[in-house]
């Protein structure tokens, strides 16, 4: 069967035109070895997002920060999947999110945010202003505050709270839904409050570099406690260091580089390795 590109219900519609604006504007911003390979990953991943029209809607779990309810995901959001534990009392996806995440973050720790995950990809397109608050230090602790609060209010009201309001939900499931079907769409008293956050979500990746994955994702809260212990680390040789510090300036997390290597805010995206002129800065796996 040939597919029509015109068809409200193809999935290439929707896919190729963003993936060339994409690839167009990324290859221009993206310098560096690692970099154009991490754009060919990113590229991959956000295919793979959405690949469920090819495979099928799977029973595996995002790695990073992705709506299931999206016309065309591949698999679970890993949010849903802790949302669903306690509003549904199903313990046993709790043993299984653990299983999945803590297994990828274990051999990668959060580079799924660098390498992977589409929402990282927009924020990199969008290229937001280097600005650092006085107050950035306690606004990344949003992030933990929100992955907190999400289990015991979804146990209390036994719905998925957080899926309701969900500025990535609203991109990635409404918006592409309502585009699909407008006269079909159903209107529920969440999409007003919803697409006040996709509004708030564009303003804060324009306004800050990964403003998004520095102070709001869950998904990066959760993952950020694997960096320390992961196999795949960001070493920093400092006899080779002549304190240039150009990797401080290229990090999109805006992390106190080279000193703070392992934070739990590093997202491996290798841009402080490929500006190092002396090689200071390496991707290495220990075993």
């Amino acid at each position: 069967m040939i597919c029509n590109l015109n068809c409200a219900g193809c999935p290439l519609a929707y896919l190729c035109i963003p993936l060339a604006i994409g690839a167009f504007i990324a290859l221009k911003r993206y310098r560096g070895g690692l970099q154009k390979k991490r754009l060919a990953s990113q590229l991959s991943f956000l295919l793979i997002s959405n690949a469920a029209f090819v495979f099928g809607a799977t029973g595996l779990i995002y790695t990073y920060f992705y709506c299931w309810e999206s016309p065309y995901a591949l698999m679970a959001c890993p949010i849903g999947v802790l949302e669903h534990a306690f509003a549904d009392r199903s313990w046993y996806l709790l043993v299984y999110l653990a299983g999945l995440i803590g297994f990828a973050c274990i051999i990668f720790g959060r580079a799924a945010c660098g390498w992977a995950c589409p929402i990282g990809f927009l924020q990199d397109l969008a290229k937001g202003r280097r600005t650092k608050s006085k107050l950035d230090s306690k606004m990344r602790l949003l992030k933990y505050a929100i992955l907190l609060a999400i289990p015991p209010v979804c146990y209390l009201t036994e719905k998925l709270a957080y899926t309701d309001i969900c500025p990535i939900g609203g991109l990635t499931a409404t918006l592409p839904y309502l585009a699909m079907d407008p006269n079909g769409y159903t209107f529920t008293v969440f999409f007003i409050p919803k697409m006040i956050n996709v509004a708030g979500f564009f303003i804060l990746i324009f306004l800050m570099t990964r403003g998004w994955c520095r102070h709001l994702c869950p998904v990066g809260a959760m993952m950020a406690q694997f960096n320390k212990i992961s196999l795949l680390q960001l070493k920093y040789y400092e006899k080779k260091c002549i304190k240039c510090f150009k990797c401080a300036g290229v990090c999109p997390m805006q992390i106190n580089m080279p000193y703070d290597n392992r934070s739990g805010e590093c997202i491996r995206c290798g841009k402080c390795i490929d500006i190092c002129p002396t090689n200071a800065l390496a991707f290495e796996f220990r075993w």
